[in-house]
């Protein structure tokens, strides 16, 4: 039984494509807007866009929101944190818009000039909440290339099967273990394992990423996959361990 969660909503091409046509059409305050004022907003609504991803866990890394949050068509010109609890992470956008002409066939329908827009913005996460926005003046240099987030650890339906196996094979708890620590040696993942009613129950889990793989040997020798609550995997929770079993949460 797996959970795979990822904290982060991903900005997409065709929604910078919507923040630039719907905003730059439909929000003029008069019949007539001039094109570098419209240009000048279209490119505050994608960096409030950008802006309004939020994470709850703390655990998104300061490359996952600039590769995750900040779309290609966007620069991003600096980062620096991360978010946590008394720490925030910063990152600086440059947001280019052009925007074409448009004269309304109707009477009274709002037209534009032709104009474009250069707009640095400042980003600001704290912990739980939105970023705060703030525009800065911009730079003259080129864009840094955008950092690479590293690849986050998972357990697979091999890991599955491995677990299954060395469970089938094992019958005592220290030779169980013993065999599951050599399959898994990685410090981030985490085995327990419990004797419960004539049961043997082994939970093998990635904390940071919520994944579990959680089986019970029965009586009879024979293999299940209990189900349990996702939310029991966040934190503060029970976490990837075999109360998920034995003494589920309520």
């Amino acid at each position: 039984m797996r959970l795979r969660t990822r904290p982060h909503v991903r900005a997409t091409n065709i929604a910078v494509a919507a923040l630039l046509a719907v905003p730059l059409t439909g929000c003029a305050p008069s019949f007539f807007t001039d094109g570098d004022d419209l240009a000048h907003r279209g490119a505050e609504n994608i960096a409030a866009e950008i802006g309004s991803h939020s994470d709850n866990t703390g655990e998104v890394s300061l490359e996952e929101m600039v590769s995750w949050w900040v779309p290609e068509e966007v620069e991003a010109l600096d980062w620096s944190g991360q978010i946590g609890h008394d720490s925030e992470a910063t990152i600086d956008v440059r947001i280019h818009v052009e925007v074409a002409a448009y004269t309304s066939p109707n009477i009274g329908g709002r037209s534009n000039s032709a104009g474009e827009a250069t707009v640095c913005y400042r980003l600001v996460w704290p912990r739980y909440y939105e970023a705060r926005r703030s525009e800065i003046s911009c730079p003259d240099t080129v864009a840094p290339p955008r950092p690479l987030p590293r690849a986050r650890p998972e357990l697979t339906e091999h890991d599955t099967a491995r677990v299954a196996e060395i469970l089938s094979a094992k019958s005592e708890l220290d030779t169980l273990e013993s065999a599951l620590h050599d399959a898994f040696p990685d410090d981030y993942i985490r085995i327990d394992i419990a004797f419960w009613n004539g049961e043997t129950v082994v939970a093998v889990g990635i904390p940071a990423e919520r994944e579990c793989i959680l089986v019970v040997r029965d009586e009879a020798g024979e293999l299940f996959y209990p189900s349990y609550r996702p939310i029991s995997l966040e934190p503060g929770e029970t976490g990837c361990a075999t109360d998920l079993y034995t003494n589920p949460p309520r």
